[in-house]
């Protein structure tokens, strides 16, 4: 089985919280807090590519409304904590978006604030997996590879769209945050590895579906996106070897990071 909608969803949200994050830092590092055009283009993609994440999810809820029903579990359910945390993180990030457009003026802690609500909203939707019936999913792995794919598409997408005064301010930062959290995620894949032989051994039964199978079977996948991850870290940290950023390296060395989070996100979610 494999949920477009839910990788579409998680692959935009993630990216969206992880751009929030690296823009805030921009805008706490930048002396001019008051240039009209200083980080609302990375803003305006944010909350763009957050809405779009959102209304992908409704997608797998069959019927929208769903999710309003959701919201009466808060205390018990971790989808409900995600849909609220989800739906804050957006209220936010667009409140300080929509006064960036109209006062000509971005304020730095209502950014800080819808990042920090969107790294709980991203551990929320990391929790409803872990505590899913699938062997697969119930790993701490999960927390690794959804916090690991923000800061990777969020440094990305901080290199590519933050006005050039604010980039020269983050570029380091944000090179050695993706280059650090693909070194985790690889560093973390043989006690993953192990979880999933030792469950191999115990017969865990899930559901109907094999996830195990299906995950054997994509060994070939897998190790293509991670080729494509670590090569496009690479790549990104060699853009920034001179004073003036190589755009091509970045564009493809960024392009690489992006085909290597779908395709990881692809084998997470195939899981018959």
């Amino acid at each position: 089985m494999t949920e477009w909608p839910l990788i579409i969803f998680t692959l935009l949200v993630q990216g969206s919280v992880g751009l929030t994050v690296f823009t805030a830092i921009a805008m706490f590092s930048d002396s001019n807090k008051q240039k009209p055009a200083a980080g609302l283009s990375a803003m305006l993609v944010a909350f763009i590519a957050g809405a779009l994440g959102l209304m992908a999810s409704t997608a797998h809820l069959g019927y929208p409304l769903n999710a309003f029903h959701a919201l009466t579990h808060f205390g018990s359910s971790w989808l409900s904590r995600e849909i609220v945390f989800a739906s804050l993180y957006l209220a936010v990030l667009g409140l300080a978006t929509l006064i960036a457009l109209v006062k000509k003026r971005v304020i730095p802690l209502l950014l800080l604030i819808a990042a920090v609500l969107g790294l709980i909203d991203i551990f929320c939707m990391s929790a409803i997996y872990v505590h899913a019936s699938v062997v697969t999913w119930m790993h701490f792995n999960t927390y690794v590879m959804f916090f690991g794919c923000a800061l990777s598409l969020g440094a990305v997408a901080a290199l590519w769209v933050l006005p050039e005064q604010l980039v020269r301010k983050v570029m380091v930062m944000a090179v050695l945050v993706l280059v650090g959290a693909t070194l985790v995620r690889l560093l973390e894949q043989p006690l993953y590895m192990s979880y999933l032989a030792n469950a191999g051994i115990s017969d865990v039964v899930t559901f109907p579906h094999q996830p195990l199978v299906a995950f054997k079977e994509q060994s070939v996948l897998r190790l293509t996106a991670w080729i494509a991850l670590v090569a496009g870290s690479c790549l990104l940290a060699l853009s920034l070897r001179s004073a003036r950023i190589a755009k091509g390296l970045l564009a493809l060395g960024g392009g690489l990071v992006l085909v290597a989070e779908i395709l990881l996100r692809f084998s997470f979610f195939s899981i018959n």
